[in-house]
Parts: C-alpha cells; structure tokens; sequence
C-alpha cells in the first residue's frame, strides 16, 4: 500500500507583514531537532505522514510561518527588551498556544528524551537553563516528564519551575483575551512586526529576570572578621556532593527565583499588552569652544617620595617603603543629565554641571513626539566644552538608548558614570498610548545602571555632590529613583538598592 504524503502550503498563509512567495519545502523524520521553518528564506522541513504526531508538527512549523517574525527579529533582538534565547523559547509557547486553540493535540510534541534533561539540568546546577527549558515545554507534552527528572535532583527547583509554567500559560491567556496574540500588522509604536510577537518580548523579559536574578553588587558584599566569608570553611548546606531526598547526588537547593514575587509587567490597558519602546536616539554636535582640563575619579596612591608620610606602616610591610601618598590622574568620567520638563533645569543648571565636570564627557537628552531632532547633544567632550547651551526638546523618549550611549563613551571599564534624573523615564509622548511611565522600560534602565555601577543623582546639588566627590577619589552612596524602586519591588519582591 502506497504511504500517503501530505505537503503542506505554506505560500497559502497571508501575512500583513511579509509578501508572499514561493516556499521550499523538504521533508524529514517526525523527531525533534529536524522539523524547522526560516520565514526570512521561506524555507520549511516537515514530517509528510498522515500520523497525529505528523500533522501535529506540520501546524507548529505553519504557525510558525504564519505568525513568528521574519525580517525583523534581529531589530526585535536590539532592542534588549529580552534575550534572545528568552524570545526563542516564549515564541514556542505562543505558537503551540495558538496552534491548541486550533485544536490540535500539543502534548504530542515530546520524544521521551525530557526527564533525562531534567536530571542532567538539575545535576549540573544550571538554574538559567533550567528556566528557559522549562518554559519551552510550557503548553506541550514533555514539561512533566523535564519536570520530574529535576525533582529526582532538585525538589525545590521543580516546585518553582511547575510555579514559573503556570504562570506563563495565565500570561498567554490574558494575552489571547486582547484579540493581538497572533497580529501580523506592523507595531506602530517601534514599525517592528509581527505585532503579536510584542506580547512574546513582553514575558521574554520576565522569563530573563527569573533566569538570571540580579547579583548584589560586589561594592556591597561584607565580609566577616579576620576576611573570613561567611560559611567559607564549613560544609555548604546544599553541597550536590551529598545525598538529598532525592537519593544519591540530589540536593534540596533553593530556587533563585521566586515567581510568585518576580512579575511580569501587567497587560495594561488601552495598550494591549504591548511593550511600549524608545524612540531613536539622534546625536547632536555642537560647537566645543572652551577648555575643560581634568577629569573624575582621582585617587590617591602609595608611593616612596612625597612630604607627609601617611603610609607609616608600610616601613616594615611595604618592601619599597612606599609609605607617602600620591594622586593619580582621574581617567575622565561621563556625566548623562535628563533633560526633559519634569526635571525642571535651567541652561544655567546645565552649565554649572558641565563646569564641575572638567575633563570628562557630558551629554543631555530630551525628545519631542516627532522625534526627528538631535535629542541627546553632547556638552563637553575631550576636553572641551560648550560656552553656550541651546535650546532642549523638553521630553523623555530616549533614556534608556542614552545610557546606553553613555556605557558605550566608556574607555575602561573603571571609568565613572553619573547620571542626573528624576527617574521619570518613558517612551515618546506625554501619556496614553505612545508614552508614558511604563515598567518594563523602568527595568530596561535599572538593568543598564546595576550593570554598569551608574551612580545616580536626582537634581542638579545632588549631582554636583556626587562629582565634587568622584573628583576626589571618593566613592559617593548609591541613590535611585523612588519610582524605579517601587517598580523593582513589585516586579522582583525586593527592594532595589
């Protein structure tokens, strides 16, 4: 009896974003790791058989082609919104989601090499895989049996992953619920389609803070006395070395993450759910007629020659005798200022900031709605600065592109950043749909400032304080906005800082 192929067509599929064209299609074996479809090369592999699991994974490869970003993913990847490997893995979810409520039989989608992968992921300690794993599976078959090979290593771990699936399927059903979950159209808040995939970069980003939780900064570790840590010499509670009530190896370590206190941002309404973005960050060049000699970040040394011998006991520790003190020329230093209306600076203001910063690069950044103007001009720079400040746009819009910038002014990795900002930061427009204080555009700069150790200074006094110490070799205290800390503690359940 002839074996019946069923090709499928996916020229047939309309999509609002992309023309249609001719596809390639290849067949293959009905196993994981060999179906595939590249939307940008219109190139599909699929099973052909006339079997369930066949026509199972011919939809998911439709789907994919129908709905999953062709051109323009590597703009969604830019915009760092979330990971790629985080939008790689929630992009399954959305597609077997839809693919389900079309009315095939998703738990299908599993080739019994899952609880192995459970096992090994646990017994390897990997917690950001194990997340980013766990969420693949979501709305298929294959999650309970990863699940149960973690929890033959790890109980704690599984419970937590079980929690983290859960709540993305509640994510995808409040997504569904908008009636975008599966757009084509092109987003006209950033022109980056397909525009349900903004409801997949949206989740991304609270699966990549449940994956890699942030670090507490090296600066605010303490040690115990005589510069023992903490636990350093004693037998580790979780060691995976030991026996855990999962039997030989197994360990009971608690997950680093916790779902019920790690959010994602909320489907907000009028938005659809959609995460709101920057809007393009336009350098400006103005002319840089005055002189600004120095720099921040000056520090004092030890060294053999000087007049006050500060370093008295470096006479017998010290083979050089180094026991005098010497400055070290600060490296330069970057300083952002906010300039739009909620800060409320003068040009006088401004300035003064400029003048306290000899040495180093300072930029300010504000946008209007149309966004086609310089909205980040750069004040001082090599140096040499401004005499006189022109006129600013007045709004936010950028904040996030320009810390960007600042991070990349850098020449070392020492070198100080200073940004002066109420916080307020939004994407273009004053409110509504296309602006506004939003979350997830909060967390974008939070995470570029913990990164990248920015000091932080909420107006023009506090900045000049945190200068005039940087100027000093001083370390000045960290500050954040209240707004940013109120968000980092509903969408991570602690406090920021």
């Amino acid at each position: 009896m002839q074996k019946v192929e069923i090709r499928p067509l996916p020229e047939m599929l309309g999509r609002k974003d992309k023309d249609a064209g001719v596809w390639r299609v290849d067949t293959c074996a009905p196993v994981r790791g060999k179906p595939m479809t590249n939307v940008v090369t219109k190139h599909m592999v699929v099973p052909v058989g006339d079997e369930q699991i066949d026509r199972v994974i011919r939809a998911h490869e439709m789907a994919h082609a129908r709905f999953s970003p062709a051109d323009d993913f590597p703009k969604w990847i830019a915009r760092g919104i979330a990971t790629e490997e985080a939008m790689t893995v929630v992009e399954e979810v959305r597609v077997n989601f839809l693919i389900k409520k079309a009315g095939f039989d998703v738990d299908l989608l599993a080739d019994g090499s899952e609880k192995a992968s459970g096992v090994r992921i646990a017994e390897a300690g990997d917690w950001t895989q194990a997340v980013y794993i766990a969420v693949g599976y979501s709305i298929c078959g294959g999650g309970k049996d990863f699940l149960t090979g973690v929890k033959r290593v790890n109980p704690a771990w599984a419970k937590t992953l079980r929690e983290i699936i859960k709540a993305v399927e509640k994510e995808f059903v409040k997504a569904f619920k908008t009636g975008t979950l599966g757009s084509t159209e092109v987003d006209p808040r950033h022109g980056l389609a397909p525009f349900g995939f903004s409801h997949t970069e949206r989740i991304a980003e609270w699966v990549d803070r449940l994956a890699n939780p942030p670090q507490q900064d090296e600066d605010e570790q303490q040690d115990e006395p005589n510069g023992q840590k903490e636990g350093e010499g004693e037998p580790k509670k979780d060691d995976p070395t030991k026996d855990g009530k999962g039997g030989v190896g197994a360990t009971n370590a608690q997950p680093k993450a916790d779902p019920k206190k790690v959010r994602p941002t909320e489907v907000g309404k009028g938005n659809n759910g959609v995460v709101p973005s920057w809007g393009k960050l336009i350098v400006g060049t103005l002319p840089l007629t005055r002189k600004a000699h120095g720099g921040l970040g000056r520090k004092r040394v030890a060294s053999n020659m000087g007049r006050n011998p500060r370093r008295i006991g470096n006479a017998l520790a010290d083979p050089e005798k180094r026991v005098f003190d010497r400055y070290k020329k600060g490296n330069g230093g970057i300083v952002l200022i906010d300039g739009s209306g909620s800060m409320s600076f003068t040009n006088k203001d401004i300035l003064d900031i400029t003048e306290a910063s000899p040495g180093c690069t300072v930029a300010v950044y504000s946008a209007d709605r149309n966004n086609v103007k310089p909205n980040l001009l750069v004040l001082a720079q090599n140096g040499k600065m401004i005499d006189k400040l022109p006129e600013r746009n007045g709004g936010n819009g950028v904040d996030g592109e320009a810390i960007r910038w600042a991070v990349k002014q850098r020449k070392r990795s020492s070198t100080p950043i200073v940004w002066v900002t109420d916080g307020k930061v939004h994407g273009l427009g004053t409110g509504g749909q296309y602006g506004g204080y939003h979350d997830i555009l909060a967390m974008d700069c939070i995470k570029e400032v913990l990164k990248h150790k920015v000091f932080m200074a909420h107006n023009v006094t506090d900045g000049l304080a945190v200068l005039k110490q940087l100027s000093v070799g001083k370390k000045p205290n960290r500050w954040y906005p209240r707004c940013w800390q109120e968000t980092y503690l509903k969408l991570n359940g602690k406090r920021l800082g």
